[in-house]
């Protein structure tokens, strides 16, 4: 299958029905959603050619989804471009990318005449301009001859060291991904589902919206997340199934207009795109109920690979508490070990580093064959991150493996230390990270977000460690902060506090 059959196929069954909901309230069909994204199909043809790249430059609005599905329809490759980003920092990405067209939102104009590039590049504004490029052109999907195998998108991974990687995901990557999910944690779906989508559509959790669309669903877009406009639109579109990242849901647990929605009608809430202190967890399933659903992926992986059902999640809130620290097993389609350095299987929970195998692991890295040999060494590829198994196959995250501190030749990972504070009553939010130390290597250090009215001081949260964490594994400097810096999904960025705090990265 093509990315753009699922449009096909739910034209022909589900033309009349909603497939998506724009932050304003305007409405696309799935008629009305293919036919438009077969117009773009058709323009790309006629002023491009196969396999030539297209980024795009917007937050959540419904030209991204129709991009999603028109520009690998045209046989070319979909560029996302995180709009948080510096105009010096887009403009490499597209000078790698070797972009020959750029989508973007009317917002970004300024962002976008900014931008410096070494390549020509036809820009198109959407509204009018995007509009005259859609028009007259025929609503059938291109006849070309097209295989699974071709580029769909290609995703530019953060990148915590250096110039970030294009990773490169074909049809078949991202529906295997997709089929991994549906059969190793399956969900019933609702009588009347709807779902919102809260993350940006350039991170790879658009994976979510294909997977939606794929059962004939429709979607609600939130243009950007804040917490009080999710409850609002949960409770307006009576929305049953969304996904957030550990965050956003630490945020919502933390604002007191949380009480002020009707949110009952949910009934499945996913979670990823780093892990979640138990702590956090636990709130979340006293305040939603029995909802809840994990899954652990990257974009490499097209979305997720290890996955941690309802009945998982209910069985660690009731007899087995432990689990609420997993990840979950690894899924049906797909392949995974934890190897140690010199690539041997650990032992039960020995801390391992993650390795995958199957149809959902990305095609490569654009124009990188130095880091495709480092990534997919062995025949496996190499997520980074650092995982152990327990006797009955849960996985649980202990750390990324560019984020484990080795302090005075002691392997420290910063996960446990979170898990800790976050059971701190005056701790919001926290982040542990390394700096480089003359002595030790690398000393640990602390970010800690104090709720409102909170004043705990350095003292009382390392007499907190002292009781739960070895002494090497205590934070040797605190940092006190209004907010932890995150990238557009909601992950921390840790490599922004060892800048700031003192140890920067090439």
């Amino acid at each position: 299958m093509l990315l753009h059959d699922i449009l096909r196929h739910n034209k022909r069954h589900n033309g009349d029905r909603r497939a998506l909901v724009a932050a304003d309230g305007a409405v696309l069909t799935f008629t009305e959603l293919h036919d438009r994204a077969m117009q773009l199909a058709h323009a790309l043809g006629r002023f491009g050619k196969i396999e030539e790249h297209v980024a795009i430059l917007a937050d959540n609005v419904p030209e991204y989804v129709e991009a999603y599905y028109g520009v690998p329809a045209a046989g070319q490759r979909l560029i996302f471009l995180n709009y948080r980003l510096s105009a010096p920092e887009l403009s490499r990405i597209l000078i790698d990318a070797r972009a020959t067209r750029l989508f973007y939102a009317p917002r970004f104009v300024h962002l976008v005449e900014s931008l410096r590039l070494e390549n020509t590049i036809h820009k198109i504004a959407f509204g009018e301009e995007y509009e005259n490029f859609l028009a007259i052109e025929p609503i059938e999907p291109p006849a070309l001859g097209l295989t699974d195998d071709a580029i769909a998108w290609m995703i530019y991974t953060s990148g915590t060291t250096g110039m970030p990687k294009g990773a490169m995901l074909s049809h078949r990557n991202l529906f295997a991904a997709l089929f991994n999910a549906q059969i190793s944690n399956p969900t019933l779906p609702p009588l009347s589902p709807c779902y919102l989508f809260p993350f940006p559509l350039c991170h790879i959790a658009g994976h979510a919206l294909l997977s939606q669309h794929l059962g004939g669903h429709p979607v609600v877009l939130m243009q950007q997340f804040a917490t009080e406009a999710w409850m609002q639109m949960v409770d307006q579109y009576q929305i049953t199934g969304t996904a957030l990242a550990p965050t956003m849901i630490n945020m919502l647990l933390n604002d007191p207009a949380i009480n002020r929605y009707d949110l009952r009608s949910l009934v499945t809430l996913g979670y990823g795109a780093s892990s979640i202190p138990a702590a956090v967890l636990s709130r979340a399933m006293e305040r939603f109920g029995p909802i809840f659903t994990q899954g652990f992926g990257m974009t490499e992986l097209a979305g997720n690979v290890i996955f941690m059902s309802k009945a998982d999640h209910i069985r660690a809130n009731t007899t087995t508490p432990e689990l609420l620290r997993a990840a979950g097993r690894v899924g049906r389609l797909a392949d995974a070990r934890l190897v140690d350095e010199q690539g041997e299987d650990c032992a039960v929970d020995q801390p391992g580093e993650i390795v995958v195998r199957g149809d959902q692991v990305l095609t490569g890295y654009w124009n990188r064959p130095d880091a495709n040999t480092e990534a997919f060494r062995g025949g496996w590829f190499h997520t980074g991150d650092v995982g152990r198994r327990d006797h009955e196959g849960f996985i649980y995250i202990v750390d990324r493996k560019k984020d484990m501190i080795v302090s005075g030749g002691e392997n420290v990972y910063p996960r446990e230390i979170e898990d800790v504070l976050h059971r701190h009553g005056a701790v919001r939010d926290a982040a542990v990270f390394g700096l480089a130390d003359e002595h030790w290597g690398e000393r640990v250090a602390a970010a800690v977000v104090l709720h409102t009215g909170s004043n705990a001081t350095p003292a009382e949260l390392d007499t907190w460690c002292r009781a739960e964490l070895a002494g090497y594994k205590r934070p040797r400097e605190w940092h006190f902060i209004d907010e932890l810096p995150k990238n557009v999904s909601g992950k921390i960025l840790k490599r922004e506090l060892r800048r700031r705090f003192g140890r920067s990265e090439t």
